[in-house]
């Protein structure tokens, strides 16, 4: 009787064990306007002298709930972070917004080969919790980027509205 009951007990705190689950939260919703893309769309941008230039979203990675056991060696699930690529010949976008418990850090790289290579690095940080579900109200409707006489213009449930590359600047034609 003795061995069935501590059969019992450990068959109970093993389905305990292997039934508890962690929680991996999906990006904030209210995050997701700032880059509100979907695979395979077509951005177009235009500068002064009215030249275009078309680019697909490659990929965009924008992580869901998960829910995964305590003992799950899954890797990286702790990544909660959002991030595209618009890509074309003459020119790469990757964004970038990294979620932590007590920030949220926007990057833009952008390289545009038009005459010459340009490389741009910027990124922004906001301070405060990205899970409260009301974040984008201290990031803003508009993020300006800016790394020397660079710049990236995020608007809001638009996406990428301008990019400043050397004396060349690019504004979304919609």
């Amino acid at each position: 009787m003795k061995k069935v009951v501590i059969a019992l007990f450990v068959l109970s705190i093993s389905g305990i064990v292997t039934s508890c689950k962690k929680e991996y939260l999906a990006f904030p919703h209210d995050l997701r306007a700032y880059f509100p893309y979907v695979e395979n769309q077509e951005i177009t941008f235009v500068n002064d002298s009215n030249h275009l230039m078309s680019g697909k979203v490659l990929d965009i990675v924008v992580p869901e709930t998960e829910y995964l056991s305590y003992t799950c060696k899954c890797g990286d699930v702790h990544n909660r972070d959002m991030y595209f690529t618009i890509h074309s010949e003459n020119f790469s976008i990757y964004g970038t917004m990294y979620t932590r418990i007590s920030t949220l850090k926007m990057v833009c790289s952008c390289k545009f080969r038009t005459g010459t290579t340009h490389d741009i690095d910027m990124e922004k940080e906001f301070n405060g919790d990205p899970f409260s579900g009301n974040f984008s109200k201290t990031v803003g409707d508009t993020v300006v980027l800016e790394k020397g006489n660079d710049r990236v213009v995020v608007i809001r449930g638009k996406g990428i509205s301008e990019v400043k590359a050397g004396d060349d600047v690019w504004r979304l034609n919609e």
